[in-house]
């Protein structure tokens, strides 16, 4: 949110020398920079859905390539934001439904660590996690 505002405020400005330097504002400038507000905004919103679909996706290919079982729904909830926002730590909580020998069942794994370096992002003991699941 921050970002487009920054941007928002950068037009702003650019808006404004623009008419302090011509003492008038013309109508296809301002359709101009209503495009590359509207641009912006469209931008930073696709932007941001990508991002936080971005790990539950890693986890279900993960967990389908692990396991063997593919996962049909998936939700999923970033832990670690509600204390201290991490740009190299990330610990979700995944509730998802798989079929498991024609019988669906819903599973819940908790404090799944995932850590970035550079731009991998590796599970932390994928392998040990808990994985609690009922009969649905």
């Amino acid at each position: 949110m921050q970002i487009i505002i920054a941007i928002a405020l950068l037009i702003i400005a650019i808006t404004l020398i623009l008419y302090r330097v011509n003492n008038q504002f013309e109508k296809r400038e301002f359709i101009i920079l209503l495009l590359i507000i509207i641009i912006s905004g469209f931008a930073y919103v696709v932007y941001e859905n990508n991002q936080e679909e971005f790990f539950p996706n890693m986890f279900k290919e993960k967990y389908e390539k692990e396991k063997n079982i593919p996962i049909e729904k998936l939700t999923a909830e970033l832990l670690n934001n509600k204390v201290v926002s991490s740009k190299d730590k990330f610990v979700y909580k995944f509730t998802y439904i798989i079929k498991k020998e024609n019988q669906e069942f819903l599973c819940t794994m908790t404090n799944i660590e995932i850590n970035k370096i550079e731009d991998n992002f590796i599970f932390k003991n994928f392998a040990d996690l808990k994985e609690e699941c009922i009969k649905k």
